[in-house]
């Protein structure tokens, strides 16, 4: 078991995220997409010390195990991740706009 050290606590969190694509959509079919998602996640770990120790995707949803720091909460760490993938994703596939 590998712990975390913080100046105050030691931890080890880990959440199991899945995130759903509107209307359950077929997007994350492409590979290419898929490929970009897993890049812009690793991006988003090293920014906010999150550890990702596992990704997948299905099709219409995408699973994540994640690991975070206690001062962010669970929700936060979802809102991080959610957020910033949905505009990096729109950014590069403009066409997914009009699949939604």
């Amino acid at each position: 078991m590998k712990l975390q050290r913080a100046s105050h606590c030691v931890y080890q969190i880990r959440y199991h995220m899945v995130f759903c694509i509107k209307y359950r959509r077929g997007l994350l079919v492409v590979e290419e997409r898929c490929d970009y998602l897993r890049q812009v996640l690793k991006e988003i770990a090293e920014r906010y010390w999150f550890e990702i120790e596992a990704m997948g995707t299905d099709g219409d949803h995408i699973h994540v195990f994640v690991g975070a720091a206690p001062k962010y909460a669970p929700s936060r760490v979802m809102q991080i991740l959610k957020s910033i993938t949905a505009r990096e994703l729109f950014k590069r596939f403009p066409e997914l706009r009009k699949q939604l």
